[in-house]
């Protein structure tokens, strides 16, 4: 299974990203092998839709869960048609204390769109 971190950087202790669809990097953990893989997001300069553009860059990657902040509305129902499970990263400030919350079942499902589309550059 490979959940996808939005992040400001490469490694577990980096930083998490504030924003979906226009993050820095996607941080892939594989949890068989117990690796991390950044991803460079390359939907975070996009005119419009990054949020959808992400979401094809974790199908590309085989991501079965996504842990962020908050998606709009297309980023949404893409991660549903995909059948990709989104938890929102809480309170944690670093990828590995996200993926130690969300192993702990601490992290909450995101149901509905948080930020309605708007672009947070």
């Amino acid at each position: 299974m490979n959940i996808a971190f939005c992040s400001k950087g490469c490694d577990s202790e980096s930083e998490l990203d504030e924003r979906f669809g226009r993050a820095d990097f996607f941080l892939i953990y594989n949890r068989e092998n117990d690796s991390y893989t950044p991803v460079e997001n390359r939907a975070k300069e996009a005119k419009g839709g990054a949020g959808a553009l992400a979401v094809q860059q974790l199908v590309d990657n085989k991501v079965s869960v996504v842990i962020a902040p908050e998606a709009g509305p297309q980023a949404i129902e893409a991660l549903k048609k995909f059948n990709i499970s989104i938890y929102s990263q809480k309170g944690a400030k670093t990828v590995q204390e996200a993926l130690e919350l969300w192993s702990q079942g601490k992290l909450d499902p995101i149901e509905e769109p948080g930020n309605k589309g708007l672009h947070r550059v």
